[in-house]
């Protein structure tokens, strides 16, 4: 990137909204989640949208994480903030003790000014709904099996994902191991080979500055290791690598065909950021 950059190229095209839903509904404009104090609420939360990674907090409260992308937490937790990548799913029991009418919406004000929130509303309360800012706040890691460590791989593919700035029309070009994925109709032969039955690392460095929510076709996998920090036990299929970070992740070759390994903003994966593994 900083290569590119000192070329003179520009950095390349963003996509931008104008306005943001949730339920398709922009904040404001539709039913509010009705409550009891002392009630547990439980929320699935899905990230719908194609290129935007999401946050969500509701003033007041936190949430209990009790499952990602659909897999129970060892060690459900709870967080002030919901951080969501494309794709990702996130269960959480929020517990209703902090009585008022709220906003349960997105931390950057611009984008919950456009829409990205919803009304929590108490029983017996009334007025305007109520925001407050709050501090960011991440800990996935958290979430994992106390003290406990991952199984050793039967072999490690080194990953690194990069950015060519605007190399496409204007468009950023993504590549993985300096390899960008053609957007053509030509037969792309597997860059990574399995053999079922084996257990495979993935070694994720991000040499960019923007997050990439990572996912993997027809696998679960575990994170053992998140921004330098070990884990083990949690099982997703959608992970969050952010800028100039590097995340571990292992799974079983268990489902044999090609699988496609992809970066789940689609402006990543249109130019460039995908490859494909098969089984041998």
């Amino acid at each position: 990137m900083k290569a590119s950059l000192a070329k003179g190229m520009p950095h390349g095209y963003e996509v931008g909204y104008r306005s943001f839903t949730i339920n398709g509904r922009m904040l404001g404009h539709g039913e509010p989640i009705r409550v009891k104090q002392g009630e547990r609420v439980l929320f699935h939360v899905l990230n719908g949208s194609a290129t935007e990674i999401r946050s969500l907090a509701l003033p007041g409260h936190s949430f209990k994480v009790v499952a990602l992308d659909g897999n129970p937490v060892p060690n459900p937790t709870p967080v002030p903030v919901l951080w969501i990548g494309t794709a990702e799913r996130i269960s959480a029991i929020v517990h209703m003790t902090h009585p008022g009418v709220w906003i349960l919406g997105d931390l950057a004000d611009d984008d919950r000014r456009h829409g990205m929130g919803i009304v929590v509303e108490y029983a017996g309360r009334t007025g305007k709904a109520q925001w407050m800012r709050l501090r960011l706040s991440s800990g996935l890691h958290t979430l994992g099996e106390t003290g406990a460590t991952a199984l050793s791989p039967d072999e490690t593919f080194e990953m690194t994902f990069a950015k060519d700035n605007a190399a496409e029309e204007g468009f950023n070009r993504w590549t993985i191991n300096d390899i960008a994925y053609p957007m053509t109709s030509e037969i792309v032969p597997a860059a990574f080979h399995l053999k079922a039955g084996k257990r495979y690392r993935l070694r994720m460095r991000n040499a960019s500055d923007d997050i990439h929510p990572v996912h993997l076709h027809r696998h679960s996998f575990e994170l053992t290791r998140l921004a330098g920090k070990p884990t083990a036990g949690i099982l997703k299929d959608v992970v969050m690598v952010g800028g100039y970070q590097e995340v571990e992740i292992d799974f079983i070759a268990d489902n044999p065909g090609l699988t496609l390994f992809h970066c789940h903003q689609q402006l990543h994966m249109d130019f460039g950021f995908m490859t494909l593994f098969d089984y041998v």
